[in-house]
């Protein structure tokens, strides 16, 4: 159920205004809701996502009793197998049946049968962190198997994220009945959305037939063309996934509940370590208190730190999808990491000064672009040999048959990039800006700004609705 759907805006409605109209129901209303979204993609999946909750919890009841790690174990491990099953077991099968030329007679009617469920990497990676944190003691176990579902199946955040953590959830629910309708929370909610559906139908949906395009053509494309259609790619991506985190924020304001933010102007970063505290950042924090820090994290030594370091980004790869494309990103982005902490070390003992300038934050954000870039084309590209020519093009500049018309084309990445440096000063600036619109503007201006959001996402909305790219993830 796409969050630009007549389906999911009717849902979205009906729920709401029962919300507040039955304070004393809502952990159930949730629940149902939350059923019912799920559900339309399939009710098999639906009792799949039950049983695996189901498992979470009563593991979660017996974690910290006699023999708890056992359960700890178990939990983890089922939730990793069903995850493993649906996402890897084709992936698996075809790289044995490249290794060793074979192929079994009964794996394409097995693959055949095998649908990868819709969110199963989130809501896999949400009931581990619980579970681990309840062994660890950082939270209690929850109270009822209903409080426990909605907080893993809120429908805002299902799907694609962010991942949300228990400690910061869960007293949330938990204080359900005492949530009042707040005007305030009202308009943040509905300005996250409009600014979410705006970057998915506005931008993320024209510039994907584009990126589509390019991409097909994988190996005939050359230097100029590669690096116009990644750039266009990079901020369809972004476009498509931060908008799918920021409608689920402003779902939660309408609900009362603070959701975490998952993008920060990530390409307005300088290095790799500073990037993934701006993308997909809950999914880069759990890869560190999960994976990264129980390897040993920077505790045994710096030869293993840059090891665990690239293993964990690895992993990070490998959730994005069963296809040796996003292990080379993983991997990619490990290696600019470790790269990153190397050069850290060498330029502040060689010119701590300089790192604190204008000059070099600018061009340390312009280089890191470009890397960003270069692996977003492993990410995207239809195979490793169209990833390999595409990159080799971008680096080499081997095959530049320039045209005036690339000018407009980078004319056209230069003014998407802007835009995101606009995002950026709106952030860091939104309590003056709201200030200055109400004070410079009147009512009536504001209003006509409103409605004209409005008509713009309803003329874009009529149009063939594309399902957001982390939904395959």
């Amino acid at each position: 159920m796409l969050f630009h759907s007549f389906e999911f805006l009717s849902l979205l409605f009906l729920t709401c205004l029962i919300y507040y109209l039955l304070p004393k129901k809502r952990l159930y209303l949730l629940a149902i809701a939350n059923l019912v979204f799920y559900g339309v993609s399939g009710i098999s999946y639906l009792f799949l996502f039950l049983a695996m909750s189901i498992i979470t919890y009563y593991c979660s009841r017996m974690v910290n009793k006699k023999g708890g790690r056992i359960f700890l174990y178990a939990g983890v491990l089922i939730n990793l197998f069903n995850l493993a099953f649906f996402k890897y077991t084709g992936f698996v099968l075809k790289n044995f049946e490249a290794l060793l030329n074979l192929h079994f007679p009964w794996q394409d009617a097995l693959l055949a049968r095998i649908i990868l469920p819709v969110g199963i990497s989130f809501y896999t990676f949400q009931l581990i962190a619980y579970l681990v944190d309840v062994f660890r003691k950082d939270i209690k176990p929850c109270r009822s198997l209903v409080e426990f579902w909605v907080f893993i199946s809120f429908f805002a955040q299902l799907i694609a994220g962010p991942i949300m953590r228990g400690s910061e959830f869960l007293p949330q629910i938990e204080g359900i009945k005492k949530i009042k309708f707040d005007q305030q929370r009202l308009k943040y909610g509905l300005y996250y959305i409009c600014m979410g559906l705006s970057k998915k139908l506005i931008f993320s949906d024209q510039l994907a037939p584009r990126v589509q395009y390019y991409f097909s053509l994988g190996t005939q494309l050359g230097t100029l063309d590669s690096w116009f259609a990644t750039y266009l790619f990079a901020f369809q991506i972004y476009f498509d996934f931060s908008s799918y985190s920021e409608i689920a924020v402003g779902i939660g304001h309408l609900f009362g509940f603070d959701l975490a933010i998952n993008f920060k102007t990530p390409y307005l970063s300088s290095n790799a370590s500073e990037f993934w505290k701006r993308w997909h950042i809950t999914l880069s924090s759990w890869i560190r208190d999960y994976v990264y820090i129980p390897m040993g994290g920077s505790k045994r030594g710096f030869k293993r730190q840059c090891l665990f370091l690239v293993l964990a980004m690895t992993l990070s790869g490998l959730w994005h999808g069963a296809a040796w494309g996003f292990i080379v990103w993983g991997i990619y982005h490990g290696l600019l990491s470790l790269i990153h902490k190397l050069y850290a070390k060498w330029v502040k003992k060689a010119n701590p000064k300089f790192v604190n300038t204008f000059i070099y934050k600018t061009i340390t954000v312009f280089m890191f672009f470009q890397f960003t870039t270069i692996g977003w084309v492993f990410f995207r590209a239809n195979s490793l040999r169209d990833a390999a020519s595409m990159v080799w093009k971008m680096v080499s500049f081997t095959q530049i048959n320039y045209h005036p018309i690339y000018i407009v084309y980078f004319a056209i990445v230069l003014g998407l990039w802007l835009l995101h440096l606009a995002e950026y000063y709106l952030r860091k600036n939104a309590s003056i800006v709201i200030e200055k619109w109400h004070r410079y503007f009147p009512e009536y201006i504001r209003a006509a700004a409103y409605v004209m959001v409005l008509i713009i996402l309803i003329l874009f909305t009529q149009r063939e609705q594309s399902t957001f790219i982390y939904f395959q993830f």
